[in-house]
This record gives C-alpha cells, structure tokens and sequence, in this order.
C-alpha cells in the first residue's frame, strides 16, 4: 500500500513538474513574441468559384508578414485561428478570420517571412468592403501611420501534453510599407 501511493506521488510531482516547464516555455516564447517585429510586405489573392452567386467569386486572401526576432533565443509562432478587426478613428471594422496553418519557428537575430491565410467575412459582397479596407490601409502608409488590429482568438500552443488551446485577445500595430 505504501508502495502504491510513494509510486502514485511520483506520478503526480513528475505531472506537475511537466506541467510547470511547459507553461514557463510557453510564457518566456510569449514574452520573446512580444519584442518581435511585424511587418506587412504583401497580400496575394486567389479567386474561388462562389457556389451562390457564380458571377461573384470568393476570395482568399494571403497576407505575407515579415518577422524579425530580435531575441537571443529563437521564437514560435504557433497554430491559430483567430478573429481580426481593423481599429479606426470611426471605430472597429471586422475583417475576418486569420489563420496560421503550421506553426514556424523564427531563428534569433534573424528575418523570416510568414504567409498567413485571411478568410474575409462574406456574407455580403466583399468587394466594395475590401475596397473601402485597401483606401484606408493605403492613406495611413502614404501618412506614414502604421495599422492598428484586434486580433482574438485561440491559439494552438504546441507542449509535452499535445496542442493545448490559449484563448488571445490583444491590440498590435503593423508597419505598412509605402
């Protein structure tokens, strides 16, 4: 019985411990994320065919950002799906749905650029939306201004136990290129 439970308290400390270097990985990656540099360098976009209105396609957008890690270690960028919004002087502008298929890993003092995918809310026409976006974004690169987003979410953090779910909401500024 003795046994049992010395062998039982083994079981849990070595959990436990496991448990607590994940989530100090986890936080010193997240800590080393936030002294990064992102900036947006260009956006390809692929037509689909829109089952409902053949003459309207759907689009698929795919941001490419620049990530500088200025940190001595390198730095992950996990698996996410996240919500993004556009914050203007007017208010917040849903954009859609930004998503990072595989996680990336960004060497120390190095540059690395990272294509990400951009589902565009559509329930309407996203045309005259993307439109009114693309004017926006463009007058603040002309002024020099960088763009503001709130980005929420669940990000996919990959740990000992698997992919464990992180739920994220913060603002970040992006550089527009001129």
């Amino acid at each position: 019985m003795v046994r049992k439970s010395f062998l039982f308290f083994q079981i849990q400390f070595l959990l436990f411990f496991g448990f607590q270097n994940c989530i100090s990985d986890t936080k010193k990656n997240l800590e080393s994320l936030k002294a990064c540099k992102f900036d947006l360098v260009d956006v390809r976009v692929d037509l689909k065919p829109n089952p409902n209105f053949p003459l309207i396609p759907l689009l698929d957008l795919y941001p490419q950002i620049s990530v500088m890690n200025p940190n001595p270690t390198k730095v992950s960028l996990y698996q996410f799906d996240l919500d993004l919004e556009l914050i203007t002087t007017q208010g917040k502008e849903y954009i859609g749905k930004l998503q990072n298929q595989s996680p990336v890993e960004v060497e120390p003092n190095s540059e690395t650029t990272v294509v990400l995918k951009l589902v565009p809310e559509q329930k309407t026409s996203i045309l005259p939306k993307l439109l009114v976006l693309a004017k926006k974004l463009n007058e603040a690169a002309q002024r020099g201004e960088d763009a503001e987003f709130e980005i929420y979410g669940t990000v996919l953090v990959d740990s000992m136990f698997g992919k464990i779910p992180l739920p994220v909401r913060e603002v970040s500024r992006i550089k527009l290129k001129r």
